[in-house]
Parts: C-alpha cells; sequence; structure tokens
C-alpha cells in the first residue's frame, strides 16, 4: 500500500511532506486493486464489505 494510504488507513493526519501528488497516487494504486479485482470476479457478500470498511475502527 502506498505511504500516503497506510497513513489515511491508521486515521493519521497526512504529514506535510505527503504532496497532493502522492495522494493522488495513492488514490489510484487502491483504485487499480479494486478494478483489477472486479475483473477476476472477486464477490463479497454486503456483510463482508461493511466488515472490511469498519474494520480498522
Amino acid at each position: 500500500m502506498a505511504p500516503a494510504a497506510q497513513a489515511i488507513r491508521n486515521k493519521e493526519v497526512l504529514k506535510p511532506e505527503y504532496s497532493e501528488k502522492a495522494a493522488i497516487g495513492a488514490l489510484y494504486d487502491e483504485l487499480s486493486k479494486g478494478i483489477d479485482s472486479l475483473k477476476k470476479g472477486d464477490v463479497y457478500t454486503i456483510d463482508e464489505a461493511w466488515e472490511e470498511i469498519f474494520q480498522g475502527r
């Protein structure tokens, strides 16, 4: 996972050394993973999706 995405996932405030370009790159990386998952046919139940979304809370 890209450092900026990891900082967001860990509920940290992005540090100043993370540029807007780095944040957009991290978002793109995560979206690419999701698109690849869809192409492979990975399917989650709604309960599994909510569990993954709220896993870090």
